[in-house]
């Protein structure tokens, strides 16, 4: 099934890019002023090229935010896209479902999925397209927000993108915005680290040569990258 509107030319939209830069800027100065953030294995990515996979352990909405911190400002791997859920979902965010519109998920790279077709292929034909280009993904292995501050088991869409396009993957670390306040934010009570894990090949991850893999076989393969970002809390 061909979705023509899918068909995005998501490197020469040259609206996306700026709108994304703008959300860099406004995003750097904030923590910047307000928050305790520090960034550590820059050195990780120094050499690479794309396409990248940044697979991180999510803490909080605000995570989104910090990601795109991890690269220079003018890094060729810029911009970072997301893989997100369908806006639908965002309207049970109470007043914060004003905020998430289309506008403001774009300025952060948010791509949604096409939910209910059961088909990796078919949800995250967007993000295989990205891949395929060269470009730099971020995706969620845990596919939500964690409710007590401990990991969750890892879904089978990152295994599903490293086994069909190939791309390298880099484990994010966020050491973590969970259960910040507003308090905590403007104040400076807590401080945040993320740290950049050395880059995993696709060999690194994949092992055998299955030539039909099942959700289980992505879900493992999306779990041996989360079981990196788990060691590195610990």
């Amino acid at each position: 099934m061909i979705h023509t509107h899918y068909m995005r030319r998501f490197f020469y939209d040259k609206t996306t890019v700026a709108l994304q830069k703008l959300g860099y800027a406004v995003f750097f100065l904030a923590y910047k002023i307000f928050v305790s953030l520090e960034i550590k294995g820059k050195e990780n990515i120094k050499h690479l090229t794309g396409p990248i996979i940044l697979a991180a352990n999510h803490t909080n909405e605000l995570d989104v935010t910090s990601i795109p911190l991890v690269l220079p400002f003018f890094s060729p791997l810029y911009p970072i896209f997301f893989v997100m859920n369908p806006i639908e979902k965002f309207k049970t965010f109470g007043w914060r479902s004003y905020i998430y519109g289309t506008t403001f998920l774009n300025m952060l790279g948010g791509y949604s999925i096409y939910s209910g077709y059961k088909d990796y292929a078919t949800s995250l034909e967007d993000h295989i397209s990205i891949l395929k280009n060269g470009g730099t993904l971020c995706i969620f292995p845990e596919g939500k927000r964690t409710r007590d501050g401990n990991l969750n088991p890892a879904r089978g869409g990152l295994g599903f993108l490293i086994h069909t396009t190939g791309a390298t993957v880099v484990p994010v670390v966020i050491d973590t915005f969970f259960n910040m306040s507003v308090i905590d934010f403007f104040t400076r009570r807590r401080k945040v680290v993320i740290t950049i894990l050395p880059p995993m090949t696709k060999q690194d991850i994949i092992s055998e040569n299955i030539e039909n893999p099942s959700t289980e076989d992505y879900r493992g393969w999306s779990q041996k990258v989360m079981d990196k970002i788990k060691f590195a809390l610990n």
